[in-house]
């Protein structure tokens, strides 16, 4: 699949590249960097996080604030005694008494067991998830307000110090044959998937004190008109402006014949857009796209634009590591997902070796997949704005 490049904007719109990212005005707030014109100086290591606020925004995570335990206060006792208890009497209150313990004795039992077969634990996320629906009106994305601070979301953002939950039970997630199923069948198919991509995403997101509402997704099979402009009819893209996900219908078609019905193929480039998301909704995205529209040269914004792919391309692999158990993912099919993910290089789309551009080389976005499948359940290890430009060619 050829890159192509809209006047409008200059970078590539190609299905990975998130879009809808306004160029950095000179106004009130973005002042100058404080490194020297172009590209920010990159840390040759890739840890050194440091727990601090996150720039700005709530440090209590939404939506999963825990509740009052509910459990009352004993009431008082009457300092009246009663007069006298019939033997009746005295024998319901034992009764009641023994049963009491009894229940409690089921209860304790309960708790050592983790809960008897069948049940549903109410402190097991993955037994009481329910998902929001899709938010068509969602909050306004994070930005930065100087380009240093932009920085410090790519290199240093709270993100990187979560974790997700590995395995985690997609149940409402089936298989779904992305050629041969219909656009509607589709459709329901992605409600089933964005669920499952936010089931994963959505604590360690605001964990690090940003927002995470589930956005809405589409399928077509005819060129779209987005708020983030005109999609043609084989792409998929996360549009910035409206905070949407778009996938077409023939999208497998771009692949070699012997990968077009590879298992999951469809759920893995929803997984790379839905990574998009996450760095909207965490502030990497617009710090990213105003240091690549900054850059001097279309080499260093090429640099930026690879940082942001590779990176999707790596929550995707965790999504994936994560939800593979519940999915019945075999070695053999993930196997499959790595050589997609090669198949995404720009020289594999563009037929040109070594070609410099905006998504990364196919063994590039291989290797970064590989990370997040492979890895472990740190975010950490998909921060890939602190390795060298080398690593994300």
């Amino acid at each position: 699949m050829t890159q192509h490049y809209p006047p409008q904007q200059g970078y590539p719109q190609q299905w990975g590249q998130p879009q809808g990212w306004p160029a950095p005005q000179q106004q009130a707030g973005w002042n100058q960097p404080q490194q020297s014109f172009g590209q920010p100086t990159w840390p040759q290591q890739s840890g050194g996080f440091q727990q601090q606020s996150p720039y700005g925004y709530p440090t209590q995570p939404g939506g999963f604030q825990q509740q009052p335990g509910g459990f009352q206060q004993p009431g008082q006792i009457s300092p009246q005694q009663p007069k006298r208890r019939s033997p009746l009497g005295r024998m319901l209150v034992l009764l009641v008494m023994v049963a009491g313990l009894l229940l409690a004795g089921v209860v304790v039992a309960n708790l050592l067991n983790g809960g008897a077969a069948g049940t549903s634990s109410s402190s097991d996320p993955q037994q009481t998830w329910t998902p929001p629906p899709p938010d068509m009106s969602p909050p306004g994305l994070p930005t930065p307000q100087t380009y240093s601070e932009a920085t410090e979301w790519m290199q240093n953002n709270p993100f990187y110090d979560q974790s997700i939950t590995i395995p985690t039970n997609c149940s409402q997630l089936q298989p779904a044959d992305a050629l041969a199923a219909s656009e509607s069948e589709l459709n329901q198919h992605l409600l089933n998937l964005t669920s499952c991509l936010l089931q994963v995403w959505k604590v360690p997101v605001e964990a690090a004190g940003f927002e995470m509402p589930r956005p809405p997704a589409t399928v077509y099979s005819q060129p779209i008109q987005t708020a983030c402009g005109k999609l043609d009819s084989v792409n998929a893209s996360y549009c910035g402006a409206d905070q949407r996900i778009y996938y077409a219908k023939p999208l497998p078609k771009i692949f070699p014949k012997n990968l077009q019905a590879q298992k999951f193929l469809m759920e893995m480039v929803l997984g790379h857009e839905f990574g998009h998301a996450i760095q909207a909704r965490t502030g990497i995205s617009i710090s990213s796209s105003a240091w690549e529209q900054r850059a001097s040269t279309k080499a260093a914004a090429n640099v930026f634009s690879r940082r942001l792919e590779v990176q999707a391309d790596c929550f995707a692999g965790m999504w994936i590591q994560s939800v593979g158990e519940s999915q019945g993912l075999s070695s053999a099919d993930l196997d499959g997902l790595r050589t997609i993910a090669e198949n995404l290089g720009d020289d594999m789309l563009s037929g040109e070796q070594n070609i410099d551009s905006g998504h990364g080389l196919g063994a590039t976005r291989q290797r970064w997949f590989e990370t997040g499948l492979s890895g472990s359940d740190k975010t950490l290890q998909c921060n890939t704005y602190t390795v060298p430009d080398s690593q994300v060619r």
